[in-house]
């Protein structure tokens, strides 16, 4: 499996078990070879779910090939601190790779 049908799987995977707004890829690691051995993504969820539980969920549910961590927000916290250049939620909007809109 190429490495964007290896994110894409995943991020369907994410996708399905917490339908979230928007799935964002943080960063990526790959070894000598070239092959992906470790991700990051940013999980954008509605208001009313605990985002430290669903972190815990996605952790427990997604069946991938290799690690792979959670950064999760709910979609009001995430509206608030992404236009603020001095946070965490700003990066990642503007240096990471948006990889699932709800909806689309």
């Amino acid at each position: 499996m190429s490495e964007k049908e290896l994110i894409e799987s995943i991020t369907a995977e994410v996708a399905e078990i917490c339908d979230p707004s928007y799935v964002y890829l943080v960063s990526k690691k790959n070894n000598v070879r070239g092959e992906l051995t470790t991700m990051k993504l940013c999980v954008v969820v509605d208001d009313g779910i605990d985002p430290s539980g669903e972190e815990k969920r996605l952790l427990i549910k997604t069946d991938t090939p290799i690690p792979v961590d959670f950064i999760v927000y709910n979609i009001s916290d995430w509206n608030d601190y992404a236009p603020e250049d001095n946070t965490f939620a700003y990066r990642i909007e503007n240096g990471g790779e948006l990889l699932y809109v709800k909806g689309k």
